[in-house]
């Protein structure tokens, strides 16, 4: 399960980042499996404003709340207030559940180029950290505020050539595996 308050690039490339619109503002959907939930509300935080939901139940799937944004650079600040909970009650050692908050690079005509992922995983989930994927591991299941320069995140990811990065996806993706 992941929620998360508000995202905000330097310029207000987001739409909708805030989430007070309805989610069909800006935002797309994409899901797999059964016991989906991606939604927004006002009670999932302490404040009076919307935060979303991407939650993925019991059995395996994934709900993905996102957007893919053109960005002129990567020189430009990112920030979200999340918080990401990721649990698998299942005994069989195979299973496991994972949720993040992604930062997806993307070339001009749309190639995913490599992501960073803000994340909580139980084992034995396969992500891991790689030349195009940066894992940021979440302490805890508490509200956090992430905030840093793309251009400097970049840096994380040897394997991405930061002047290809003309769009940014940002995602909510929660995801179990019950392939046992």
């Amino acid at each position: 399960m992941i929620f998360i308050a508000s995202m905000v690039f330097a310029g207000d490339f987001m739409t909708n980042g805030d989430f007070e619109e309805a989610l069909s503002n800006g935002w797309q959907q994409a899901s797999g499996g059964s016991s989906i939930t991606i939604d927004r509300a006002t009670t999932y935080d302490p404040d009076p404003d919307y935060e979303a939901q991407a939650y993925k139940g019991a059995g395996s799937g994934y709900a993905r709340l996102f957007q893919i944004i053109d960005v002129p650079t990567t020189d430009m600040d990112f920030s979200a207030n999340v918080k990401i909970y990721a649990y698998d009650n299942n005994a069989d050692t195979l299973c496991w559940a994972a949720a993040a908050l992604f930062i997806e690079y993307y070339n001009s005509s749309g190639t995913l180029l490599g992501d960073t992922r803000i994340c909580m995983m139980t084992a034995p989930c396969p992500w891991n950290n790689t030349s195009t994927r940066h894992l940021i591991m979440a302490p805890d299941s508490f509200w956090h505020n992430y905030a840093f320069n793309i251009g400097d995140e970049l840096t994380n990811l040897p394997g991405i050539i930061p002047a290809n990065v003309a769009r940014i996806g940002i995602a909510l993706y929660d995801t179990t595996a019950h392939t046992c």
